[in-house]
Formats: structure tokens, C-alpha cells, sequence
């Protein structure tokens, strides 16, 4: 019996000293700030236990068909560019202010996930990682062709990436396109570019008639 005391009298210290931490206001949430390694460690475990979780059941359908890859760029070029960038070109100043920092998606940490993984972090997004969910504005297939673009992003470099989007017409079309930090744009020019292609983004969403 003392022990089973002393564990709840110690159980209870803590409760005590968690609250008092979170009601002090003494955690930074700046996004400027990062988390701690152990905070890191807590959220990635639990981030990915549970994609691997609720994503188990999903059947993921062939991704092989280039029709389906082509749709997928044209959703990747116009709703993930700006925060993941693509080969070759940065995000754009939200993806770069973001706090976790939006993931390269061709690098192993994502390309090692399943397609049914990806298909479901697509869908759903992430909590606390400013990823949104894009299943309720976007039908299955849609989905899918984001995942079956996402799998031609490691074979591709920025002259590939470029030569996609003036083949697909998005640059003339005015929606966002890939924007190039390598031709010797300065900072300002840099800074305009962005803030055009952001209204541009948000200006094509929200025109009557335009899917979202």
C-alpha cells in the first residue's frame, strides 16, 4: 500500500508541474522556433505509427499510366509547389516560414513511405505541420495522381520539372508556376515573384466555376 501511495503521490506531483508549465506560457510557439529533440522524437513517432495505422487497409491501384502521372503534376504544380518546392526551384516564402519545415519529396523520408501511406497523408493531412487534407475538396483518383507524380519526382531534375510545365501550358495559363532560383533573380525580385504567384494561386481558387 505506502508504494502504491508514494507512485500516486508522484504521479500527482507531476500532473501538477505540467500544468503549471503549460498555464505559465513559458513554451515557445513561435514558428520560429523549433521544437526540442525530445518534442521532435515524441511528434515523428507518433505521426508516423499512426499513417502506418489508419493507412493499412488501403489498396493502392496502378500508378503506371502516364495520364495519371500528367494529372498528378498539374495538382502537385498548383496546390504542393509553393510549400515543397520541386527539382531544381525552393518553396515559396510560406513554405520556407513554415515550422515543421515542409519535407523535400523526393528524398528517401518520403519516397520510402508506401503509396498507400502517401495517399492517405494527401487525403488527410497532418495536424500541427500545416499540411492540409486535400479528401475533401478532391475526388480518389485526384489523390491517387498525386502519388503516382510524386513517385516520377526523384528521376526528374528542374530542366525535366520545367519542361512539364511549359508542356502543360500553366505558365501562359497564369497558374502558379515553378519558379527558378538559379538565373540570378535578386531578393527583391525574388520576394515580388512570390507574392504574385500566391495571388494567382488564390485568384484561380476562388474565380466561380473553378475547382478548388
Amino acid at each position: 500500500m505506502r508504494t502504491i501511495a508514494i507512485f500516486l503521490v508522484l504521479f500527482l506531483a507531476f500532473v501538477v508541474l505540467v500544468v503549471l508549465f503549460v498555464v505559465s506560457g513559458t513554451y515557445n510557439i513561435a514558428a520560429v522556433e523549433p521544437h526540442s529533440a525530445v518534442v521532435n522524437q515524441l511528434f515523428a513517432t507518433l505521426r508516423d505509427q499512426s499513417i502506418a495505422r489508419h493507412s493499412q487497409d488501403i489498396q493502392p491501384p496502378s500508378l503506371t499510366d502516364p495520364t495519371l502521372v500528367q494529372s498528378g503534376f498539374r495538382e502537385y504544380h498548383s496546390m504542393c509547389f509553393s510549400c515543397h518546392g520541386a527539382p531544381g526551384h525552393k518553396p515559396s516564402e510560406i513554405g520556407r516560414g513554415l515550422n515543421p519545415k515542409p519535407p523535400q519529396l523526393d528524398a528517401e523520408a518520403v519516397q520510402g513511405r508506401g503509396d498507400a501511406e502517401l495517399y492517405w497523408i494527401i487525403k488527410n493531412g497532418l495536424r500541427m505541420t500545416g499540411m492540409p487534407a486535400f479528401g475533401p475538396t478532391h475526388e480518389e483518383k485526384e489523390l491517387w495522381s498525386i502519388v503516382a507524380f510524386l513517385r516520377r519526382l526523384p528521376e526528374m531534375d528542374a530542366q525535366a520539372y520545367d519542361a512539364m510545365v511549359e508542356a502543360a501550358g500553366l505558365q501562359e495559363g497564369g497558374q502558379m508556376h515553378a519558379h527558378t532560383y538559379e538565373r540570378g533573380r535578386g531578393d527583391e525580385e525574388e520576394r515580388r515573384a512570390n507574392i504574385k504567384q500566391q495571388r494567382m494561386y488564390t485568384l484561380s481558387h476562388t474565380l466561380p466555376g473553378r475547382n478548388p
